[in-house]
């Protein structure tokens, strides 16, 4: 009996990992945003950006309000931080447009008068 307990609780355990949730977003969009940092800080030895807004226009198109925090050859343990608006259509990011860090941003969606 205790010689198939093992092997059960292993393929019970296994098909529950399985089972649940990967990640929230579409795989694309994190890559995209990590294409983009990398792309923007070519001389950075670290990066890591957080997400403080997004809003969907469509299926395929996503507005994102995003902090990055660099750290760069030569500039110590000291990160620099950076705000941007991306606009990602397809999983790509499309545009960019930094902004002032402690800035109000309306990620909402366009009206038209």
């Amino acid at each position: 009996m205790k010689h198939r307990l093992l092997p059960t609780i292993s393929f019970l355990t296994l098909t529950t990992l399985l089972a649940s949730p990967i990640q929230a977003a579409p795989p694309s969009i994190p890559s995209a945003i990590d294409q983009f940092v990398a792309k923007i800080f070519p001389e950075a030895i670290h990066y890591h950006w957080v997400v403080n807004n997004t809003q969907k226009e469509a299926s395929n198109e996503m507005v994102i309000d995003l902090n990055t925090f660099v750290t760069k050859k030569g500039s110590g343990d000291n990160p620099i931080e950076n705000r941007f608006l991306l606009l990602i259509l397809n999983g790509e990011v499309m545009a960019a447009q930094k902004i002032p860090l402690g800035s109000t941003v309306d990620c909402g969606k366009d009206t038209e008068i």
